[in-house]
């Protein structure tokens, strides 16, 4: 087991983390943004939207154009895939876009085969977190990744910058019908892992993780703000929030 240090608090007898993956270990303002924007283009092409509003829609979806950023109180931010869908298909309904929450299921996956054929073009590790990542598994600690993003699309990153042995599971959005949120995906990667709730943690960057974490029976979480969420925020859902996961001293 390890403990973990910051100025301002510890963590101890650790055995098990898992970590979000957008915002806490790869930079979901690239990632997210180009993804927001194929989407809302394939919604402006199929249903001969005014072009003009494509700032507009993008913002919707919480991703600002005029500044390359995800927003820290946008949909993308804040809920799972489901819930994104129920109410991107309300926000289009009232620009006059009569779409159903299947269309727009449809759009968003066919929208995702496009993008993961290039998705290594839009995705940049946060060096700070595959470092700490690095350190625990130096010290034996088991690692998953939970996540709301694809399985398939994660472990084609992993295996882009050569990380799968630093991974003894990964739990995405097709590996249970039950939101990320529910703690059911936690749930699933602590069994397949044999971890204990007792001596695991989750790392995220969004109050989402915090719930997740504690909906299957995890008490701590740590929060970084290397996502849309500034640590002012994140402290308070998580009192063991950082700057960044290299503020945080692994000990044995």
């Amino acid at each position: 087991m390890i403990s973990l240090k910051t100025k301002d608090w510890n963590l101890d007898n650790i055995e098990t983390v898992l970590f979000d993956k957008d915002g806490t270990f790869i930079d979901l303002h690239y990632f997210w943004g180009k993804m927001s924007e194929l989407r809302v283009q394939e919604i402006i092409k199929r249903y001969n939207v005014d072009e003009k509003l494509f700032p507009e829609l993008c913002l919707k979806l919480g991703y600002d154009t005029s500044r390359g950023k995800m927003l820290s109180d946008g949909i993308t931010a804040l809920y799972s895939r489901s819930i994104i869908i129920n109410i991107f298909c309300k926000d289009l309904m009232g620009f006059g876009v009569d779409v159903t929450e299947q269309e727009l299921e449809n759009i968003f996956d066919y929208v995702n085969t496009i993008f993961y054929k290039e998705m290594v073009k839009y995705t940049k590790p946060i060096d700070s977190a595959i470092n700490f990542i690095k350190e625990l598994r130096k010290n034996n600690i088991k690692i998953g990744i939970v996540t709301s993003d694809s399985k398939e699309s994660t472990l084609l990153t992993l295996k882009h910058f050569n990380w799968e042995s630093l991974f003894d599971v990964v739990i995405g959005r097709e590996s249970t019908k039950e939101t990320k949120e529910s703690g059911i995906p936690v749930k699933m990667a602590m069994k397949l892992i044999g971890a204990d709730p007792c001596s695991t943690i989750m790392v995220g960057d969004a109050p989402m993780d915090y719930k997740a974490a504690k909906n299957a029976g995890v008490e701590n979480t740590v929060l970084v703000a290397t996502g849309q969420i500034e640590k002012n925020e994140l402290l308070k859902t998580s009192k063991y929030s950082v700057e960044s996961l290299s503020d945080i001293e692994v000990l044995c």
